[in-house]
């Protein structure tokens, strides 16, 4: 059992927090209205640098693409890409309190995610692949694995300080760069899949 407040947590650190929800804005990522996430253990409120440097990336790419969002907290990112445009969104988390807090979130903004307890099996070919992780989690996952299921990676949760080590790692996942941004000395990449590796 959690000893933890989620209601008091969230109510402190959670973007524009009423009514015992987030109501996070996604007109300045490109979409409609608020998603409405309820408090609870899963990470994503908006409050962290890497969250916001994900939904910025998202909009130039989600739209009509299928989504997988490894490790994916409160299900924020997920729900988002629905919301600025994506026809199908997966998350999965090794964290069965974080899968509920999700899959609460999913119901609450009665959007069609689905989320799941990894390891994750068999996801839609030709996804757009997120991952909001510190590097040491990343490197943990191994998501090339999912290489051949990927269209793109969107990842974030990368301190400046750890961008040569990273990318380093990244080139021998067999992704290059397309997009860089920084936001309070943390970074997010977009990645295609670098076919010659």
């Amino acid at each position: 059992m959690s000893l933890v407040d989620w209601n008091e947590q969230w109510a402190l650190f959670a973007e524009n927090f009423h009514e015992g929800r987030a109501h996070i804005d996604l007109t300045r990522f490109g979409g409609a209205g608020a998603l409405l996430l309820n408090p609870g253990p899963g990470f994503g409120d908006l409050s962290h640098s890497t969250t916001y440097l994900m939904l910025h990336m998202l909009q130039r790419h989600v739209q009509g693409q299928s989504i997988v969002d490894i490790g994916t907290g409160s299900g924020i990112l997920a729900l988002a890409a629905l919301r600025l445009g994506a026809i199908g969104a997966v998350g999965v988390d090794i964290d069965p309190d974080a899968v509920a807090h999700a899959q609460d979130n999913n119901a609450l903004n009665g959007l069609g995610a689905q989320f799941q307890l990894g390891p994750l099996n068999h996801p839609p070919l030709q996804s757009i692949f997120l991952m909001n992780m510190i590097f040491p989690e990343q490197k943990g996952v191994n998501p090339a694995q999912w290489n051949g299921d990927a269209k793109k990676w969107i990842t974030s949760g990368i301190l400046k300080e750890h961008r040569a080590v990273y990318l380093t790692q990244t080139a021998l996942w067999g992704w290059k760069v397309e997009e860089e941004h920084e936001r309070q000395g943390w970074l997010g990449f977009v990645f295609s899949l670098n076919l010659s590796h």
